[in-house]
């Protein structure tokens, strides 16, 4: 009776986070967060190679520039935390997650330039071969089209009771409708539940030891993944490989038109060598 119950409140919240506007309603925040500081969700964490994976910086979105050449590495990183005054979805306010993607269009769909923007694009690489990372990896059970990391997920909760089983699938779902709410720019505050969630996997379950996030791009149609990493993990186990800047020269029907400017390979003292 127990479980039963459990999976309705959860079958209700997932319901409710679709449709809430916490920028409406700030009082509803702290709600929810007490709901979730009193949830004990089943977790499971993997081992994955990410070998490389990309960024994409709209230049005027960095402080004082005018739609200018980017020149220095730092600001191709994640961000200085007391410049995050915002919820992201995988970041409190005044904490800095390095985002990500692992391809070109869904960096340019989750950044949604403008026509006559400069825009940079990073592509950085592990700095040792088949380095894995400790990653929880969001995901819908029943709707998932990655069916190795299902059999994989599977194989990990076979060991557990049914019931146990049960709740693992029904906590990862509701983790998933909380990571794939679309939230409009200006009403970060809708990120609460997942930026919470986040802090949760990054900083509770397995002592602290998940290194990376991945979870499906809620503006790529395309289901391809984003990954949210671990600052600390970023600088040790990643480097810088090619930069590549562009200038947008139109959009239209979901497409981003760009005419590269300069690209490079040669970087000295975090300084990009154009």
């Amino acid at each position: 009776m127990e479980d039963i119950y459990y999976k309705e409140t959860l079958d209700k919240l997932k319901a409710y986070i679709e449709s809430f506007d916490i920028s409406e309603t700030p009082e509803e925040e702290s709600l929810l967060l007490n709901f979730l500081k009193n949830l004990k969700l089943l977790t499971l964490g993997f081992e994955k190679v990410v070998p490389e994976f990309e960024r994409l910086t709209v230049n005027k979105s960095l402080p004082e520039n005018n739609n200018e050449t980017i020149n220095e590495i730092s600001f191709l990183k994640n961000p200085p935390e007391d410049c995050i005054n915002k919820y992201g979805r995988a970041n409190l306010r005044n904490t800095s997650i390095l985002y990500a993607a692992f391809c070109k269009p869904t960096t340019i769909l989750e950044n949604t330039p403008e026509k006559g923007d400069l825009v940079t694009i990073s592509k950085w690489r592990a700095k040792k071969d088949n380095d894995p990372l400790i990653v929880y990896p969001v995901f819908d059970y029943f709707n998932i089209k990655d069916f190795q990391l299902k059999t994989v997920f599977n194989q990990a909760i076979n060991r557990y009771s049914p019931e146990l089983k049960d709740r693992f699938i029904a906590d990862t779902c509701f983790i998933a409708s909380c990571f794939s709410k679309k939230v409009a720019k200006g009403k970060e505050i809708n990120y609460t539940l997942s930026a919470h969630l986040a802090d949760k996997i990054f900083n509770e379950i397995y002592s602290g030891k998940i290194e990376a996030i991945i979870y499906p791009s809620v503006k790529d149609k395309a289901d391809t993944n984003n990954i949210a990493m671990k600052p600390s993990v970023f600088k040790e186990k990643y480097e810088l490989y090619e930069v590549t800047e562009s200038r947008v020269l139109g959009i239209g029907n979901g497409e981003v038109m760009f005419q590269r400017i300069k690209q490079t390979t040669e970087f000295e003292d975090e300084i990009i060598k154009w």
